[in-house]
């Protein structure tokens, strides 16, 4: 992956998985609302699904990342270049798995999106999720708001762009950070920050679409209920 267009290509892997995706999802909300008798609300079947989605989520990620760093930390056994090859294995897959997730939280909420914007949005909530300028803006506009701004932003400018720039910010971030490289430490350090990664995304997603419904349609095309309860 070239450095300006690896979100790029995990965006359009990602894109070739959201209809099994959401047949997935569509499988397990039948699944657990027959369980339940039809009787529990689809709110909380969504709740129950998508925290599925995001502890299974975090289980791959945090697997993935404590293997890939083992070579690397296991003394005489890592090199600079299986270092370098395994961090970005790492990350690639981390976002892949995130973006995923963002998808798979939204089909349970039903949220009516076409690709183009479940990608914006999914890059919003990524971009959400590691900026703290985003943090200090939820302060101010709230969760929805501050994704809505981003979402829109990305679609106006194109999701392909949007997701260069936001590689440019990503990228260093995770692939700057030398906890790979301690021995031993670096195995359960990997894990563990693609886990907290991986949640964090995955419980701003859900408070995200957790808020839409079928009802008001803006001018981007996006469904949006102002009005709608947060599940959690």
């Amino acid at each position: 992956m070239t450095r300006n267009n690896w979100l790029v290509r995990v965006l359009d892997l990602a894109g070739t998985s959201l209809p099994s995706i959401r047949d997935e999802v569509r499988g397990m909300m039948e699944e657990r609302d027959l369980r339940s008798g039809g009787s529990r609300p689809r709110k909380y079947l969504a709740y129950e699904v998508s925290s599925r989605l995001i502890s299974r989520a975090a289980f791959r990620t945090g697997t993935f990342g404590g293997l890939i760093s083992a070579p690397a930390t296991l003394p005489g056994l890592g090199t600079a270049g299986t270092l370098f090859v395994g961090i970005t294995a790492d990350f690639a897959y981390l976002i892949k798995q995130q973006i995923e997730l963002c998808y798979g939280i939204s089909a349970a909420y039903e949220v009516t999106m076409d690709e183009e914007e479940l990608k914006a949005a999914a890059l919003a909530l990524l971009g959400f999720s590691g900026s703290a300028e985003a943090v200090k803006g939820v302060a101010v506009r709230g969760l929805r708001g501050v994704v809505d701004e981003l979402t829109k932003g990305y679609l106006r400018k194109g999701v392909s762009d949007s997701a260069v720039d936001l590689s440019k910010t990503l990228g260093p971030k995770f692939l700057g950070k030398a906890h790979k490289l301690i021995p031993l430490i670096g195995i359960p350090l990997s894990a563990s920050i693609n886990i907290t990664s991986t949640m964090m995304v995955g419980n701003q997603a859900r408070k995200y679409f957790s808020v839409w419904s079928k009802s008001e349609i803006k001018e981007t095309g996006m469904v949006i209920d102002v009005g709608a309860e947060m599940a959690d």
